[in-house]
Parts: C-alpha cells; structure tokens; sequence
C-alpha cells in the first residue's frame, strides 16, 4: 500500500538502487529473513518502479555506493526514505535493536537527524 509520500517522491534509478540496498541491510540485521519483510520488499519495489533489472543492478551496489546516492537525495526524498526503512524494519511486527542501530547510523552517514520530526 503506497503512503502518499511515496507517491509523490519520484526517485531516480541511482536512488531506488540505494533504497534498495539499504532495506535489504535492515531486512537482514537481525538475522532472520522474515515472510512479512520478504513481501515488504517486494510491494516496496512495486511502489517505487522497480523492474527486476534495476533490482539486479541494485544487488551489485555496494552499501557505500547506496550511502552517498542516499546522501545526495533532497531532504524530502530522505523523509520518505525514513519512512521506508522503519516500515521495513517493523514489517516483521518486531523492532530489533540492530535494525534500530543500522537505521540511526544510515541517518548520521545521509545527514539527518536533528532536523526530522
């Protein structure tokens, strides 16, 4: 289900890649693979247009690459993106702390934080 947010951020290709990438480190921090999370991932690449070729592209892109595509977003692409990555982590009905950790360190590396609500 698309927030309206979403709807209205329209991410390039570098930055879905980056999306991507950096779901896919929160889906696996805890170390399990849930069923819920997998199908997070994939209504996430629904919402945001990604074709099973950029999605293979995006496994390619190293965590760095998808750090500073991420970094280069507007601010309100990195709400969104914020929004994104706690309804990933959660989609397991479960917040772990290394999800929670990886999360608040991507906000330091992007460069938010003190400005989100």
């Amino acid at each position: 289900m698309k927030t309206k947010k979403l709807e209205k951020a329209q991410f390039d290709k570098e930055e879905k890649k980056a999306i991507y990438v950096m779901t896919n480190q929160v889906v696996l921090a805890d170390g399990k693979v849930h069923p819920s999370e997998l199908k997070a991932m994939d209504q996430l690449q629904e919402d945001i247009a990604m074709n099973a070729d950029l999605v293979s592209e995006a496994q390619e892109t190293t965590v760095e690459e998808a750090l500073i595509s991420l970094h280069n977003m507007t601010y309100p692409k990195k709400k969104v993106l914020a929004q994104i990555l706690e309804d990933m982590a959660v989609s397991d009905n479960h917040l772990h702390e290394k999800e929670m950790n990886l999360i608040i360190q991507t906000f330091k590396n992007i460069g938010i934080g003190g400005e989100t609500e």
